[in-house]
């Protein structure tokens, strides 16, 4: 009895299949569950603002990029630590 083709076919399943790529949201899943960030980014000091995330490298619009692990606010408690503390620079994401 040979085992040839059912190893071949197994293997086949294994392989990622050309042209086919995954969601976003595969994508950030296997990301945020490893607590790994994507290749393609690195942190820079960024005179005089500070640090930033700068790409390496070209993205497709509705890829996933990071996780985002800071505090979420309201747009109220936003407000409030923009009055006490103006940095010029607010970043908004939709959650």
């Amino acid at each position: 009895m040979s085992h040839g083709p059912a190893i071949a076919a197994n293997t086949d399943k294994m392989r990622p299949r050309r042209g086919v790529k995954s969601s976003p949201v595969d994508v950030a899943k296997q990301f945020v569950t490893k607590k790994i960030d994507m290749p393609g980014f690195k942190v820079e000091n960024i005179p005089p603002t500070g640090r930033g995330v700068i790409t390496q490298k070209p993205f497709q619009n509705g890829d996933f990029l990071l996780h985002y692990h800071g505090q979420l606010l309201t747009w109220e408690e936003s407000d409030r630590l923009e009055e006490r503390n103006s940095t010029g620079f607010r970043f908004f994401y939709q959650v």
